[in-house]
This record gives structure tokens, sequence and C-alpha cells, in this order.
């Protein structure tokens, strides 16, 4: 479906729920609440995923590191949910081998390893997916040659998993979509409609034309993540604040070569636990935290944080010798954690549900690998307080990706146009919705060509992310339709090529691309900003 045609449905009917923020949560929410059967609105003022969810170490994790912390509930529930997307989504959430080296200084003994990773896998007894175990140094080399050898004592060998975070939010959208929900991206919260004080609705700004929709609805949920407090204070001015936000950045990297992922002991922060990933073509280094300095719109990278993360990249992989002009790109987000005192590290990552006096439901905290489990819960409580007739909730057994694929396969190997590798990758990424990208390439073939010769991405994905997949921008296609933006020449060679298929395909005007090009390119000069610093 179209965003035009859905919003036009946002002032068009009275819904039983209003999700605010189109972040992994409120697409969990949204997703969850059609899949039962309820009338759903979901606006974000952004594209979907383009805060938070999209800034994340992209794994999916019961979280090691909280066990030291006694987090213990906490990292069994994240393993559950680890069992379940892998099961619903095993194309975007796929097992990764992290190897976890111990040198001389670091501030948790080899001894203290092995006792983090046996619990960590007692916890995840019923999805363990390689079997831990600590290895010497002499193996910890041969396993990851690039390591630093000097004062490498013993490793520790466990897995996670990776994952697309901004695809697997963009795919709990789509799926709200089919099932009824009405999701509106770039559609700003402006205030909410209120009867006898109690909201009911509220005034939603499309951001690209001004336009405003009165949306109508029973209860109305506010999934805003760290924007939670901000609209809360439009229920209830008196309310106290909940959270206390911190900021978090990751490096993207040339590829490092690396056989795992690395999981490491920094220098500084008191110990503070670093991954270093394999993503794609590119290697990732992250992530900081630190109080958010400035407003949630316009975190970025400093130069202080880049030279902490690269300086503590060479150290354990001093081979590399990655140098500040090698960095590819940064990103910066901030986490919605819930009041806490002390070191951020200690917070909690669990997640609350709050109901103010007057009837706004807010979702306060949690992390992505517990979303789809924090939308449940949502819509339970929803659903039990005011009474909705709905049917039990399905998130957990519906894949999100999958399903009648052989008729997907069928029809698109009768596209001539692609070959095999090509045809296996769409497959696995869109599932069935591939057959939407045949019928493009049956209206040109010439689509089925790479965008330029950097990237395996075909110009019917760009295409089909323009009208099939809600994107609106140049930025959303590239940043997170695609991961483009975080190659090595940011998709800027084959800008002439994607503004054609942003007219054709995204009903823009050569004014309207232009400024598209412009806001791209200062995005990309965004990722980079802490070289003028």
């Amino acid at each position: 479906m179209q965003r035009a045609e859905l919003l036009a449905q946002l002032g068009a009917q009275r819904f039983d729920v209003l999700v605010i923020g189109g972040g992994i949560v409120g697409a969990g929410i949204a997703r969850d609440a059609a899949l039962r059967g309820l009338r759903v609105a979901l606006i974000e003022q952004g594209d979907f995923a383009s805060g938070t969810s999209s800034k994340t170490s992209k794994l999916i994790h019961g979280g090691l590191r909280y066990l030291e912390h006694g987090h213990l509930g906490l990292v069994r529930e994240s393993l559950r949910e680890r069992r379940i997307l892998r099961r619903i989504a095993p194309a975007l959430v796929t097992p990764l081998s992290l190897l976890l080296p111990v040198f001389q200084g670091d501030r948790r003994a080899p001894w203290m390893i092995q006792l983090g990773l046996w619990i960590y896998a007692l916890l995840a007894w019923q999805d363990r997916l390689e079997r831990y175990r600590m290895v010497s140094a002499r193996q910890a080399l041969k396993l990851e040659p690039a390591l630093q050898p000097e004062g490498l004592r013993a490793a520790g060998l466990y897995a996670d998993c990776q994952m697309d975070d901004a695809r697997l939010c963009l795919v709990n959208i789509l799926q709200a979509v089919e099932h009824g929900a009405v999701c509106c991206n770039y559609v700003r919260f402006r205030a909410f409609l209120k009867t006898d004080q109690r909201p009911c609705g509220a005034i939603g700004e499309d951001v690209r034309t001004g336009r405003a929709y009165a949306i109508q609805a029973r209860v109305v949920v506010n999934a805003t993540g760290p924007w939670a407090d901000r609209i809360r204070r439009f229920s209830d001015a008196k309310c106290p604040e909940r959270l206390a936000p911190t900021k978090g950045i990751h490096l993207v990297l040339p590829r490092a070569g690396l056989r795992h992922g690395l999981f490491i002991q920094g220098r500084r922060a008191a110990g503070r636990m670093l991954f270093v990933l394999p993503w794609g073509q590119q290697t990732l280094v992250g992530t900081t935290e630190s109080p958010v300095g400035t407003s949630l719109e316009h975190l970025h990278a400093s130069a202080e944080e880049v030279g902490y993360l690269l300086s503590e990249f060479n150290r354990v992989l001093p081979q590399a010798r990655m140098r500040e002009q090698d960095i590819v790109g940064t990103f910066a987000g901030a986490r919605p954690l819930l009041g806490f005192s002390g070191s951020p590290q200690a917070a909690s990552r669990e997640h609350r549900l709050e109901i103010d006096r007057l009837g706004l439901v807010s979702v306060l905290g949690g992390k992505y690998t517990t979303s789809r489990r924090m939308a449940q819960q949502t819509v339970d409580v929803v659903v039990r307080r005011y009474r909705l007739a709905a049917r039990r909730c399905q998130t957990a057994r519906l894949p999100l990706v999958g399903g009648e694929m052989d008729a997907a396969e069928h029809a698109l190997r009768a596209a001539s146009a692609l070959e095999t590798p090509a045809l296996g990758r769409l497959l696995i990424r869109y599932g069935p919705r591939a057959r939407e990208l045949l019928r493009l390439l049956e209206e040109d073939y010439s689509l089925a060509q790479p965008v330029c010769a950097h990237h395996d991405v075909l110009q019917v994905e760009l295409a089909h992310a323009l009208r099939g997949e809600l994107a609106c921008s140049i930025t959303d296609v590239l940043a997170r339709r695609t991961r483009i933006v975080w190659s090595a020449c940011h998709g800027l060679e084959a800008l002439p090529r994607i503004a054609e298929l942003c007219q054709r395909y995204g009903g823009m005007g050569p004014e309207e691309v232009a400024r598209q090009r412009q806001e791209y390119e200062r995005c990309i000069a965004e990722s980079l900003s802490f070289r003028s610093e």
C-alpha cells in the first residue's frame, strides 16, 4: 500500500489503538495489535527506525555483560526472545560466533569469563547456538590470527545473533499494514485529542506537506523510546521524568578480515565491554556510553569518542592499522534507559509499562532484543484494561519473513534477468515479497543491474523500496532500506541513477530530488563531522 493511501485513512476512521513512535517497539505493538484484529494506527515523526532503532550494535543477544550486574531475569528473557526471533525471522537474525579475548591488565580474569559463559549457556539451554569454551592464547590466535599476541592470556568462544535492525523494524511495519494497520512515517505528533482530559487520539502533521490529521482512537500508546517523557508531558504536564537517556556511538570501518566477532574489555570507563563485528563488507565497532549532552535530534560522534574506539580497535587488532581517514562513517543513538543512579553501565535495560492518571499508556526503557515481548505485554494490558475484543497474541509464531516461499521462488526463477546468486539473496531478504520485485522487473528488466560496481544491491530493490516499502527519500532508501550509505563510496557514484528512480517510482519532481540529494550528502557529512572538531 502506498503512503498516500495510508495517510487518507488516518482521519477517516476511529481506531482502537494509536501508537506514537515507529521504532522497533512501536512497530512491534502495531504488528501485535493488528494480528489480534484491532484497528491500529501508527505515526512516526521521521522514517521508521530512523532514531534509536537503526543505531544499534546490530545484535540480538542475551547481554552477557548484564550478568555481572545481577540482571539474570533480563538475560533469561533476552535469550528466550533471541530464540523466538530466530524462528520468525531467520533471514534477518543469524548466528554469529564471538571471541572474548583476555589480555594482561584486563579487569576480568579468564576464570570470571568462564564463569559468565557457563551461566550464559545455562540460561540459554533451550537455544544453544554454539557450545561455549575457553581456549588458550595459542588457540585464540589460530581462531583469529589478527589478534594482538602480546599479553594475550586466553579467550572465551560463544555465539549470539547478528541482525539488520532497520529492516527488522520495517518488516514489523509491513506485516502490520498487511493486516490492516495504518502506519505512516513522517507524521509528527502535535497534540492529544482529549475528552474529559483523557487522550482519545492525536493531531498528527504530515512533515512533507504540513497537512494536519485528527486521529481518533480509544487508546493511545506512547512508544517513542528516548522521547517518551516529552510525549508524557503533553498528557500530564506535571508528570515526573522516568528516563535518563544515554548516548552510544559506533564506527564503521573497512572489513578487517575478521573470522569472528570480538567482544573486548576496554581500558577506559571501568573496563566497559566493546564489540568489533564483521558487518557485510565493513567492520562495526562500538559502543560508548555517555550522557546525552545535546538534543536527542542532533546526536553525533565526537572526535574524542571516535579516537577512543579507534585506539581500542588498534590495540586489539594492531595489524589492521586503522587510521581516522579510514573510517567509513559513524552513527550515534540514544538509549531510553530508565532513571538510574551510579554508572550507566550498571543501569538496567529492563522496561516498564506505565499508564498515567489520564489514561496515556507509555512503554519505557527496554532493549531491542526484548521488543517483541514488550509489545506483547503492552497489547495484553491495553486489551484487558479497555476491554477490547481481540484474538490471542500470534507474534511468537507467525513468521516475519517467510511462508509461501515455493511460489515466490518459482516466480523469480522465471525472471531470466537474474543471476542465481542475486536470486538467492532476494529470496532470503524479501521472502514472498520478492514477487513484488519480479513485477517491477517485468516492467523494466534493466532494473536487474546493480546500483553501481561497489554493491550487490540491485536497482529493482531501490525501486521496490520507493513503491512498496514506504520509503520517502534518498536517505530512507540508502540508509535504512539498504546499507549503501555505509559502503566505501556511500553510493555517491550512483546518485544520478538513484535520482531517476526516485522520480519514476517515488513520484518526486526534479526540485524535490535535488533537495533529497543535498539532504543525503548532509547525512554523510554529519557521520564524518568528528573530523572537523
